[in-house]
C-alpha cells in the first residue's frame, strides 16, 4: 500500500463553504473535509456553542473539536452589512455551500438559494433543517431531542422497554441527518460532473430520522417494532470481577445454553424454564437466576472458556476509552491527536489509493484563517482584509473558546443556524 501523503484525496480541489454549527451541519461538512475537501467554517463573533461546551480538552470543547477538525474557519459578521456581501462572493466560487440556518434565513440576508445559483449555477447547495424548507412545520425550532420525541423513537424505546420515556445520550437526529446530507451532497456533485448543473438540497432531520429506524415500517402498521428482531430485549450481567458483560439474544431463547454451559444446578428441569412460552411467563425470575449465576464467575475468560463450544454469544461491554485504547484501535488508527490530550475519531473509511482523513490535525480558531482564505479564493490582497476587519465585518478571536456565561442563548437566535 502506498504512503498516504502520496495518494490522492476522492475530492480534492472542491471548495466548500460550511455555514452550519453544532452537530448536524459540522459532521456533514467534516465528511467532507475528510474525503479532502477544502472546507471553510463560516463561524459568527458569537461563535459556534461547541466551542464553549463541556468538557473542554486542550483547550477546545471536544465535541467541536470532533466535529470540525481539519477545517479552515473565517468569522464574518453575517448581522453586518456587508456579511451577507462577503458570503456571497464566497459561494460564488465555491463547489459547495452547506448551511443549517432555519428555512427563510437565507433569504433574509440576501441570500437566496435562486440568488446563490444566478451567481454560480454549479452551486451544490445542501439546507438541513428540522422539518424540511417547506410545508406547515418548516418555521418550527428543532433541536435533535425534540425532533427525537416527535418523530417516534422516544415513544418506542419506552413502550418497548416498558419503562419510562428517557431521552437518548446521542443525538441521532442530528447525527443521521449529517451523515445523509453528506451522502445528497456527493451525489449532486456526481450529477453536476454529468450535466454541470448544481442543486439545492433539502435534508430535514425528522425525515432522516424515520429513514434510518429499522422498526418504521411495523411501527406505521400498528406493531410493536420487529418483532423478530427484540434487541431491546438483550441483556447485560455483572461478573465477580465487576466487568459487565452482554449477552447476544433474547433471555428466554439464550437460556437453555447458558443454563447448561455454566451450568446452573436444576434450571432446565424448573417448569418456570422448561419451555420458551413458560420462560416468557416467569422472564423477571429467569434473569434473577442468571444475574445470580454471572456474579458467581470469575472473569470475562472464565465465562469465555465455559461457553467454548456452544452457539452463545457473550461479549464484555467496553467504555469508549476502552475501546479507543485497544490492541484493534491501535491497529486500525482509529483515533487521531488534535491537540494536548484531545483525541478525535478518524474518519471510519479505508481506500486502497487514496488518502482518506482530516486535511490537518488542528482545530482552528474562530477567524484564524480569514486573511488566507480570502487570498486564495477571492484573491483580496491584506489592505481589503484589514478594511474589512476595520469595519466589523470580519473578526479574529484570540481567546479559545468563550465562556457559555457569555450569553449563551445568542447561539440558538432565530437569525443565525439553530440545528
Amino acid at each position: 500500500m502506498s504512503d498516504p501523503r502520496s495518494r490522492p484525496k476522492p475530492l480534492d480541489g472542491i471548495k466548500v463553504v460550511d455555514c452550519t454549527r453544532v452537530l448536524s451541519g459540522p459532521i456533514c461538512s467534516r465528511m467532507l473535509s475528510d474525503l479532502g475537501a477544502d472546507v471553510i467554517k463560516i463561524e459568527a463573533p458569537e461563535s459556534d456553542i461547541l466551542r464553549s461546551t463541556p468538557p473542554l480538552v486542550g483547550g477546545f470543547g471536544s465535541m467541536f473539536a470532533q466535529y470540525n477538525v481539519g477545517k479552515r474557519n473565517v468569522s464574518i459578521d453575517l448581522k453586518h452589512e456587508g456579511g451577507p456581501a462577503l458570503l456571497a462572493e464566497l459561494a460564488a466560487s465555491a463547489d459547495v455551500l452547506v448551511e443549517n440556518f432555519r428555512p427563510g434565513v437565507l433569504a433574509r440576508l440576501g441570500l437566496a438559494p435562486e440568488l446563490l445559483h444566478a451567481a454560480n449555477p454549479g452551486l451544490v447547495l445542501c439546507s438541513i433543517s428540522g422539518w424540511g424548507q417547506d410545508g406547515p412545520w418548516a418555521g418550527r425550532p428543532a433541536y435533535a431531542p425534540m425532533v427525537q420525541a416527535e418523530a417516534g423513537t422516544l415513544a418506542m424505546g419506552g413502550r418497548l422497554r416498558k419503562g419510562r420515556m428517557r431521552g437518548e445520550t446521542m443525538q441521532h437526529a442530528d447525527l443521521y441527518a449529517g451523515m445523509m446530507a453528506c451522502q445528497a451532497v456527493l451525489a449532486a456533485l456526481f450529477h453536476r460532473a454529468r450535466t454541470g448543473a448544481g442543486q439545492h438540497l433539502d435534508i430535514s432531520m425528522a425525515e432522516a430520522l424515520l429513514y434510518v429506524n429499522e422498526h418504521a415500517s411495523a411501527e406505521i402498521a400498528g406493531y410493536d417494532g420487529s418483532e423478530g428482531f427484540r434487541t431491546w430485549t438483550f441483556e447485560t450481567f455483572t461478573l465477580a470481577d465487576g466487568r459487565a458483560v452482554h449477552v447476544m439474544g433474547q433471555p428466554e431463547l439464550v437460556f437453555p445454553m447458558l443454563a447448561a454451559a455454566i451450568p446452573i444446578p436444576g434450571a432446565l428441569e424448573d417448569p418456570r424454564f422448561m419451555t420458551s412460552e413458560a420462560r416468557l411467563e416467569n422472564l423477571d425470575e429467569l434473569v434473577h437466576v442468571l444475574e445470580t449465576a454471572m456474579l458467581e464467575i470469575a472473569d470475562a475468560p472464565a465465562l469465555e472458556k465455559l461457553l467454548v463450544g456452544t452457539p452463545a454469544v457473550v461479549v464484555p461491554v467496553r467504555s469508549t476509552r476502552e475501546l479507543a485504547e485497544s490492541e484493534w484501535a491501535r491497529h486500525r488508527g482509529v483515533v487521531t491527536e488534535v491537540g494536548p490530550g484531545l483525541m478525535v475519531p478518524t474518519a471510519p473509511w479505508r481506500a486502497q489509493d487514496l488518502d482518506i482523513g482530516a486535511q490537518t490535525r488542528q482545530v482552528a480558531k474562530r477567524g484564524e484563517h480569514n486573511r488566507e482564505v480570502l487570498a486564495e479564493w477571492l484573491d483580496k490582497d491584506a489592505i481589503a482584509c484589514a478594511e474589512l476587519e476595520a469595519l466589523g465585518v470580519l473578526e479574529f478571536s484570540e481567546e479559545e473558546p468563550p465562556t457559555l456565561e457569555e450569553a449563551p442563548r445568542k447561539a440558538f437566535r432565530d437569525s443565525g443556524p439553530p440545528q
